[in-house]
């Protein structure tokens, strides 16, 4: 008998205990109706606005011979003609007029723009000179580089002769025909010439005169007129479009810096002596010693041989 009251009693309290779980109050009952309710309005809801307030849209046909129409319309217009005639033929910038230039397959604007660049003063010096014509696109100048009568780079002994004035009418070294400079046979002194003497010169204007007499300022004078290729925004088309109409004096004096007292911030001012380099020196300075003569410049590893050709004029042991 007391096997069976067991085993009773533990199913009345399983019995109790799933009524507990799964029983729900008056209110609960209620709760769970209006949530039954939301979710079946919820799901129902997209339906029934488009059966209520949705339209038909029956007009593809309408829209599918439109779309034909267009597209008819277009196919009928003719092609943009291609910027660049397909019978290209060889031109120079320099001598062919808006005419010739069209003729020989440039389009017009550039034409217009070529021979307006030239009117002005402006040369051609080597083809890559062309791309400053505005408009010149880098796909257009490739179809273009190979029909251009200049040369891919500078000759620097061709540029070396003093442009006379017979040589510049016949333009032989891709100079203007109009006479850019104030008289013939100028010559400025490099290591003299003011900004005002420095704008004579065609190119140069003033941010490019004070950027030369800066330049030499703050190098202490040129000893060579090669050196003015290494100011900031000078050009090689430039530099050999002036050089001809620059000298230096056989004998020049030039600011000296006394490398073995000098400060650091003596040395990092010159052009020509980084932040590294500076740094170089005062530690051989500190570990050799002081420097006695030019090939003590040997212990600097941040100095190439051409950067000491250029730097040794200015230092003093």
């Amino acid at each position: 008998m007391l096997i069976i009251y067991n085993k009773h009693t533990q199913y009345m309290s399983f019995k109790k205990l799933l009524r507990q779980l799964f029983s729900f109050s008056k209110t609960e009952a209620n709760g769970v109706l209006v949530i039954f309710a939301l979710i079946t309005f919820c799901l129902l809801s997209p339906a029934l606005y488009k059966s209520f307030f949705g339209s038909q849209y029956d007009l593809y046909e309408k829209d599918r011979a439109t779309l034909d129409s267009l597209v008819s319309s277009f196919n009928s217009q003719p092609k943009i003609k291609e910027s660049v005639d397909n019978t290209l033929k060889k031109f120079d910038p320099n001598k062919f007029n808006q005419v010739e230039l069209q003729t020989s397959g440039l389009p017009q604007f550039l034409s217009q723009r070529i021979e307006k660049y030239v009117k002005a003063g402006g040369s051609f010096i080597i083809k890559e000179d062309l791309k400053k014509i505005y408009g010149m696109s880098d796909s257009l100048y490739e179809k273009l580089e190979r029909y251009i009568l200049l040369p891919d780079q500078v000759n620097d002994i061709k540029y070396e002769k003093v442009i006379s004035t017979e040589v510049r009418k016949e333009k032989a070294l891709a100079f203007t025909k109009t006479n850019r400079f104030k008289g013939d046979g100028l010559l400025i002194n490099i290591n003299e010439g003011d900004t005002s003497s420095f704008k004579q010169l065609y190119g140069i204007g003033s941010s490019y005169a004070n950027r030369i007499v800066n330049f030499r300022n703050a190098l202490g004078g040129f000893h060579s007129i090669e050196q003015l290729r290494g100011m900031y925004g000078m050009t090689d088309s430039l530099f050999y479009q002036v050089r001809s109409f620059l000298t230096i004096s056989d004998s020049v004096e030039l600011k000296a810096i006394r490398i073995n007292i000098a400060t650091f911030k003596q040395l990092l001012s010159h052009p020509y002596i980084s932040y590294e380099l500076t740094q170089e020196i005062l530690i051989a300075k500190s570990k050799y010693g002081k420097f006695n003569e030019p090939d003590d410049l040997s212990r600097l590893t941040r100095l190439s041989t051409d950067s000491a050709s250029l730097l040794l004029p200015y230092l003093s042991f």
